[in-house]
């Protein structure tokens, strides 16, 4: 990536993906939708990493257990869709922006899977973390939302940019 941006993908549960994205050179770095600790903070130790925030796209617990372990490691905000979310310091919605000092994201909307799912899109490098809603061979199920809703999130993720990196949090 052109502005020196790394992710690493951290396996988690049997099925899920939890990334770390940082700046080698800075060594600032975020997770998103962590659902195991350990091999994040042993990643984040082992690479000298200083992590800003922990990232969450929905409220499932194979997005979210891992955040206590991490915050007894560290204090730092917890941005989520959802206030009943542990430890979450920081509400996103719709159209907000995230802006950290090495990487900054628009929050999308997109309910379906969950009716609090939010996504995170970084213009700079087209990078898109869509937790549930997207995977490699489909869409996510549909537990609290409606399949219009559904639709409505697809359609918002079309229009993104044709060689936008997707990271998605399953792949079955």
């Amino acid at each position: 990536m052109q502005s020196g941006i790394k992710i690493e993908i951290v396996k988690q549960l049997t099925d899920n993906y939890s990334y770390i994205i940082y700046k080698k050179n800075t060594k600032n770095a975020i997770v998103v939708d962590p659902a195991e600790a350990e091999p994040i903070i042993k990643f984040i130790k082992k690479n000298n990493l200083s992590l800003k925030g922990i990232l969450i796209t929905h409220h499932h617990s194979d997005h979210t257990s891992g955040i206590n372990d991490i915050l007894k490691e560290k204090t730092i905000d917890v941005y989520s869709p959802n206030k009943k979310i542990t430890g979450t310091t920081k509400l996103l919605k719709d159209k907000d922006i995230l802006d950290f000092d090495f990487i900054n994201f628009n929050i999308i909307a997109s309910p379906g899977h969950t009716l609090d799912h939010i996504v995170y899109f970084n213009k700079k490098e087209n990078l898109l973390f869509c937790g549930d809603v997207l995977f490699y061979y489909g869409c996510g199920r549909v537990f609290e939302g409606t399949m219009k809703q559904m639709l409505d999130t697809l359609n918002k993720i079309k229009v993104l940019p044709d060689d936008t990196k997707v990271f998605c949090g399953h792949e079955y």
